[in-house]
This record gives C-alpha cells, structure tokens and sequence, in this order.
C-alpha cells in the first residue's frame, strides 16, 4: 500500500488531517489542558459504512475489481467528508483519519453547536457519529477507548436493527 503520511510528519497526505501520531500527540496536549482548567473536552468519532458488494459475482478477478471500486469509492468519500468537517471546524479543533473508514474529532468547549453541524455533514454520507466527554483523570488511552465503544455499540445496534428486516 502507498505511504499515506504527508512530507511533514504532520499531517496525512490523503486527506490533510493530522496523522495519528501528531493526533494523539496533539489529545495529551488537551487532556493535560483540561487538567489544568475547567473545561469540557469532547471525542467525537465518524465512521463511513462501507460500501456493499455484489456476492453475485462468481469470479475471482470479478470480485476483486469490485473490493477494490469499493474500498476507491470509500476513500474518496472519506477525502470529502474530512475536508467539509475541515471546514466547519475552529482552528484549535483536532481532526485526524484514525482508520481506512474512521475520523476522530477532539474540541473543547459547546458540544451542542459543533455536534449539530458534525450530523448534517455526516447524514449527507451515511456515517455513524458516536460522542464521548473526557472524564476526570482518564488517560489518552481510556479517553479513544471509550469512544471506539461508543461507536462499535452504535454500529453493532445498527446492523441488529438491518438484521431484523432481512
């Protein structure tokens, strides 16, 4: 696979978020801020459905032109929606692609306003959004252990849900 990360370190190259290193680098930061003041510091992680193949295909050379459609189209869809939430973003916000379909957001502050404008640009692709407030003395990795729960439940309950009518 291509290397993805950017001639900076800094940030990826595919989308323009930060790399997971500097994310994650860039989380400590905050958490050790909220440590300091009183202050709110919200996870708020994405996650793109990824696109259904066609099982009808018999071949193989068939089926994995079609994964690899699937997993260019899903790229490109994670490219969009990453600069739309750029976008809608304030400086000091951190975004960072954290899987091949996932994107992790961390700020501070209202969550209300952000998560609001966060669901429109991501009911526009169909992703599930899952939102965690940072708790007294959690560590960086309590902090994304408990949004990946989040969304994992918000997925798992989906797709029970889609089971159901099937």
């Amino acid at each position: 696979m291509k290397n993805l990360s950017s001639h900076d370190g800094l940030h990826d190259s595919l989308t323009g978020a930060l790399t997971l290193l500097a994310f994650y680098e860039a989380v400590e930061r905050e958490i050790a801020r909220a440590g300091r003041e009183i202050m709110s510091l919200h996870l708020l992680l994405l996650k793109l459905p990824l696109p259904i193949g066609n099982s009808s295909a018999n071949s193989k050379t068939t089926r994995l032109s079609k994964n690899q459609m699937s997993e260019e189209l899903l790229l490109v869809q994670l490219i969009e929606l990453v600069h739309e939430l750029k976008s809608s973003l304030r400086n000091n916000d951190l975004i960072s692609r954290t899987g091949l379909s996932e994107i992790s957001i961390v700020f501070s502050g209202n969550a209300k306003d952000l998560k609001k404008r966060i669901i429109e640009i991501a009911s526009r692709y169909s992703a599930e959004i899952a939102m965690v407030q940072y708790q007294e003395n959690w560590k960086l990795p309590e902090f994304l252990m408990v949004g990946d729960i989040a969304l994992k439940g918000i997925v798992t309950e989906k797709n029970d849900a889609t089971n159901l009518y099937l």
